[in-house]
């Protein structure tokens, strides 16, 4: 363990007394999850037309309950915990309710919280109808792409860039903690232009942050607190904001992708004994990381697009992640060998082309 004591300019303060420090050791290989998933229990999606998901990275789930937010086709399902599709959370339009841009969405309490351009929608959680709306003041070019609630008087809301920004005229900052509808706090101050990706990963009690571009710091936030939980350190391939700031400024095309560094770190899911990451490495692949709490040991390597699941929340004991049926009977078809793990959890006779998505629910050993 490396203990490191870590300035702050920023008007909240971050509790970083002490900080764990994963060191990553490059690999090119494949990530192979044989003989790390103890069990693996599928749920297939209904695959009515307002159910189907076609992309997802962010989902939540409880007893009952399952909810799958699709930025790609702008809405939440709510499914039940064996997959029956059970209706969708809001809809889209300009009227009571509607939403015009659907960003990103919350369950917390009785309640589901849709974040709008600019505007949060809450909606009671049993029975998914229209509760209230209310505005986000926008002031210093606040526009929010995230957000985690508490309560609808207690939340927080995540800018990733400025709707416009002068550094020799303004000062921003990404995080706000709001309180009674009104900016109590804010963190990390605006520097340099980041992804726009999901920044909230939900983990039971509270959320991981996952860190600006180039920052290798993985921040958590409870209701009380935000501190650093710990930092994953890439040692010669690691790359600072100033340099990806400075690469993105350049004449080369796509110098930033084409450069051979870690640039960012997301998906951070953890559960009892594990802690999964997935990052954007060299040459623009994309890696996946498995740090093992209890002996400190770090399994990584490259995704494989067409055989890893997409894993994209936790409960705190399990690893949820979902395969689409293409690429269950494409894998079948040329008789994959890679992570034949999750093989025999799969009855493919019942899985068609058009179906939905397939959720794999994982225990680790």
């Amino acid at each position: 363990m490396i203990v490191l004591l870590i300035s702050c300019n920023r008007k909240g303060t971050i509790n970083s007394d002490s900080l764990k420090k994963y060191k990553i050791e490059y690999n090119s290989d494949f990530f192979q999850w044989n003989g790390l998933v103890s069990d693996v229990f599928p749920i297939q999606l209904e695959s009515v037309d307002d159910a189907l998901i076609a992309s997802s990275t962010q989902g939540i789930i409880d007893e009952e309950n399952i909810y799958i937010f699709d930025l790609r086709l702008g809405k939440v399902v709510n499914f039940s915990a064996t997959g029956k599709y059970k209706g969708l959370v809001g809809t889209r339009g300009n009227g009571p309710g509607e939403y015009v841009e659907l960003r990103d969405f919350c369950v917390a309490g009785d309640y589901i919280y849709l974040l709008d351009y600019k505007k949060i929608h809450c909606f009671n959680r049993s029975t998914r109808e229209f509760v209230e709306s209310w505005s986000i003041d926008g002031n210093n070019a606040f526009n929010p792409s995230q957000l985690f609630v508490f309560d609808k008087n207690d939340y927080f809301l995540w800018c990733s860039n400025p709707d416009t920004w002068n550094k020799d005229k303004g000062e921003y900052y990404r995080l706000r903690k709001i309180k009674g509808r009104s900016i109590d706090k804010e963190y990390f101050k605006y520097e340099y232009r980041t992804s726009d990706d999901p920044r909230f990963y939900f983990n039971g009690a509270y959320c991981y942050i996952k860190p600006i571009d180039g920052e290798d710091i993985i921040y958590k936030l409870t209701k009380d607190s935000i501190f650093a939980s710990f930092a994953i350190d890439f040692g010669e391939y690691a790359i600072s904001s100033e340099k990806i700031d400075e690469l993105r400024k350049s004449k080369e095309r796509n110098a930033f992708l084409k450069s051979n560094y870690y640039k960012s770190i997301s998906n951070v899911l953890e559960t009892k004994d594990h802690i999964y990451f997935k990052c954007i490495g060299p040459d623009t692949r994309t890696y996946e990381g498995l740090i093992n709490k209890k002996t400190e040991e770090i399994k990584f390597g490259l995704w494989d697009y067409n055989r890893s699941p997409r894993f994209f929340f936790t409960d705190g004991i399990f690893l949820y992640g979902y395969y689409e049926p293409y690429t269950l009977i494409e894998n079948k078809f040329n008789e994959s060998e890679l992570n034949t793990c999750f093989d025999s959890a799969f009855n493919l006779k019942n899985i068609n082309i058009s179906d939905n998505i397939v959720i794999v629910k994982i225990l680790l050993q």
